[in-house]
């Protein structure tokens, strides 16, 4: 990237911070504020263990969701939607990445 469109982004960036978003590009991302942890881990018929594994969660984490002990972080529960939704692609991703 050259010089000058860096320093084209951090104008635009400076224009959008004081609040001009006509050359902004913005994406939301909607992360729920609950979600069921036994229920995606039933729906996938899977044993607490089997899924803490599948998908890198503690055991201990898992079981704490579960019992109501912690509920998942922001970033934790946005990768639960996804396992939620397409389970087959996060289990991929994750064997691969």
């Amino acid at each position: 990237m050259s010089g000058s469109k860096i320093l084209v982004g951090l104008e635009e960036a400076l224009q959008y911070a004081g609040g001009d978003s006509s050359k902004a590009r913005v994406r939301v991302v909607k992360v729920p504020d609950q979600v069921d942890v036994k229920a995606i881990r039933d729906n996938l018929n899977m044993s607490q263990r089997q899924f803490a594994a599948a998908f890198g969660f503690p055991l201990a984490t898992v079981q704490n969701w579960e019992q109501g002990r912690r509920r998942p972080e922001g970033s934790a529960r946005m990768l639960l939607r996804i396992i939620e939704e397409a389970p087959e692609t996060a289990e991929k991703v994750l064997k691969t990445g």
